[in-house]
């Protein structure tokens, strides 16, 4: 899909004013960096490929935080449709949704986790370190954000080890009678569906 990706225009009126604004990405998108160049046009197929039509675009990092979110949001009432979230298959692969969200000056906030769990040694901090930055590094403010959990949504949301189940797991955890959403997490949810694109 991404291939031809300079004939892709985003056309949109949000006020008679102003008129009709068109986007485009005419620069090069692509780096020579054969690897991520390959994962960024792998992962934009046809679900992903809605954030082109999106008011504002949620990237994360994973399955379980693009279950989770959306009921949040919707307990919470502020989710809205026409935000779309994009499980971007690892914290790694962040960087590369957001150098297209900003070519394309699409709005967007990218919700990632800390990882500073207790268990883990000075080395592993220091990679989660260097991933973090590069989303940092790649974040243009006047278009986007960026939103950390504290460690991981696990942690945030108080959910038990789900192994490879994780999504179903945090869905049976955030559905349960008993459960309380933090105030921490709602502050989070709150700034991510805040109306302001």
């Amino acid at each position: 899909m991404l291939k031809r990706y300079k004939s892709i225009y985003i056309a949109t009126k949000d006020d008679e004013a102003e008129g009709t604004q068109v986007k485009q990405c005419t620069e090069d998108l692509f780096e020579g960096d054969s690897k991520k160049d390959f994962n960024l046009s792998y992962w934009i197929n046809p679900d992903r490929g809605e954030l082109f039509f999106a008011t504002k675009v949620v990237l994360l990092e994973g399955a379980t935080e693009k279950t989770v979110l959306p009921l949040l949001a919707k307990r919470l009432d502020v989710f809205r449709y026409e935000y779309t979230l994009i499980d971007c298959g690892s914290k790694d692969n962040i960087p590369l949704y957001v150098k297209l969200m900003n070519k394309f000056s699409i709005p967007y906030v990218a919700m990632y986790d800390r990882d500073h769990q207790a268990h883990k040694g000075p080395d592993a901090v220091s990679s989660v370190d260097t991933s973090t930055q590069k989303i940092e590094n790649e974040i243009d403010a006047d278009i986007g954000s960026s939103i950390v959990l504290e460690n991981d949504i696990e942690e945030e949301l108080g959910l038990p080890n789900g192994g490879s189940s994780k999504p179903y797991v945090a869905l049976n955890h955030i559905t349960s009678d008993d459960f309380e959403v933090s105030p921490q997490m709602v502050e989070k949810i709150r700034a991510i569906y805040d109306s302001q694109a």
